[in-house]
């Protein structure tokens, strides 16, 4: 091409100075696509006095950058790249043919693979009269200059070069992103954790060793449509656990904020997890499942598909869940058996006292009374004060249900309900 930039259009644009500006003229240049650029090494250059003295060789890292300075002169040139830097993403097949000494010129050829976002994938290479002194694969990723935010990816990192990446994120040794996907701000990835495809993570997540998130889901029906994994702000998902893809054209599978997901807990297709909710190790919601807020599971219990469970209900260890459980309650057994109000929880979560009484109150009807299900709701509306926490639990067991509610309890005392909270644990775990 006939554009070519001198040393002081480059300076426009890159913001690299002495001694670690890289790259003296442009020769040619295609917007969006394509640049080759020219390094003089000189001995006067301050890495000589250290490296292999008596034997002068420009550092491999030094080639590498010069290469990822041209490549940004082509990423930086771009309208929507205005006002921000080119951060490494990634480093992939370089590989160092022959030793580039003073006196040598490099001529150095960046070409676009894909820009998509923020993220840029090149070819790149550098030669010495004809000869190829290094070539390989650069990733990088635009950040706001304005911003102290940086992207801290492991080069053994395997990212789609449509990847979204936010500030301050964190990806660790052997991740795999697939295509798809975008990471929030200040979100952790760590080692050998996958998120496969079509998957949305927001801000502040920590993502532990070895989860899996956005795989295919265990269903017969999914065909490979596309649809998508919508994850909130500050979410821990520890080792092993897995969140599958939705089945059904545009479906999703979501998880709100501030839930705890503990190792090995599983979350199918298509369910539905709401905010600062507790799944404890090899606990598994089915698929089409919908967890309301500050839900307590216990370690190793299942849910049934379609099952819903209410707000601050607590779910107890190896329970099995086939039908709704309703919010505030205490439950626990196989077959699952309501036990008492989640007194506990509440007194936790706040809430008032004239709450908790009316709570116990259709705790006494709904499973001391013998009476049937409609004629039990009816007695709710008439006998319960008007409060959110009483509506939200009268509207919850007047909405249609595919797996019914359970309503099976035993007779056992109140204290000893309790005792299936692990009194050692306040807050956050079991």
């Amino acid at each position: 091409m006939d554009v070519k930039l001198d040393i002081k259009e480059i300076m426009k644009i890159l913001p690299h100075r002495y001694p670690f500006l890289l790259v003296d003229r442009i020769l040619e240049f295609e917007e969006g696509r394509r640049a080759v650029g020219i390094k003089g090494v000189t001995m006067n250059e301050a890495h000589f006095l250290g490296h292999f003295p008596g034997m002068p060789v420009m550092p491999g890292v030094l080639i590498v950058e010069a290469m990822a300075q041209v490549g940004g002169i082509i990423f930086l040139s771009l309208p929507e790249a205005k006002g921000k830097l080119a951060f490494f993403a990634g480093i992939d097949k370089i590989r160092f043919r022959k030793p580039v000494v003073p006196g040598d010129q490099l001529r150095i050829e960046a070409e676009v693979i894909k820009i998509r976002g923020v993220l840029a994938k090149m070819k790149v290479s550098a030669s010495v009269n004809g000869e190829i002194a290094a070539e390989g694969e650069l990733m990088c990723s635009l950040v706001d200059r304005e911003s102290s935010g940086s992207v801290n990816i492991h080069p053994t990192a395997i990212i789609n070069p449509g990847t979204i990446i936010g500030l301050n994120v964190t990806i660790g040794p052997h991740v795999v992103i697939g295509e798809n996907v975008v990471v929030g701000d200040n979100t952790v990835i760590d080692a050998n954790a996958v998120i496969y495809r079509n998957t949305t993570i927001g801000k502040g997540n920590k993502i532990h060793t070895n989860a899996v998130i956005g795989n295919p889901p265990q269903d017969l029906r999914y065909i490979g449509e596309s649809n998508r994994i919508v994850i909130g702000d500050n979410n821990t998902i520890r080792e092993f656990a897995t969140v599958h893809l939705p089945v059904g054209e545009g479906a999703v599978t979501s998880i709100g904020n501030d839930n705890f997901i503990m190792h090995c807990a599983h979350i199918a297709h298509n369910c539905h997890i709401a905010n600062n909710v507790i799944m404890a190790g090899y606990a598994a919601f089915s698929g089409h499942a919908t967890i309301d807020d500050q839900v307590v599971m216990g370690g190793m219990a299942g849910v049934h598909q379609f099952v819903r469970i209410g707000k601050m209900a607590m779910v107890g260890g190896h329970t099995k869940i086939v039908q709704d459980v309703p919010p505030y309650m205490l439950i626990d057994g196989n077959p699952a058996q309501v036990r008492a109000v989640n007194i506990v929880g509440l007194q936790r979560r706040g809430v008032s006292s004239q709450a908790q009484t009316e709570i116990k109150k259709a705790f006494k009807i709904l499973y001391r009374s013998d009476m049937f299900f409609s004629k039990a709701i009816e007695e709710l509306k008439k006998k319960l004060l008007p409060m959110p926490e009483t509506k939200y639990l009268i509207d919850f067991l007047s909405e249609k249900s595919k797996r019914g509610i359970t309503l099976k309890s035993e007779e056992i005392a109140e204290q000893e309900a309790e005792e299936l909270i692990f009194p050692e644990i306040p807050e956050l775990g079991i």
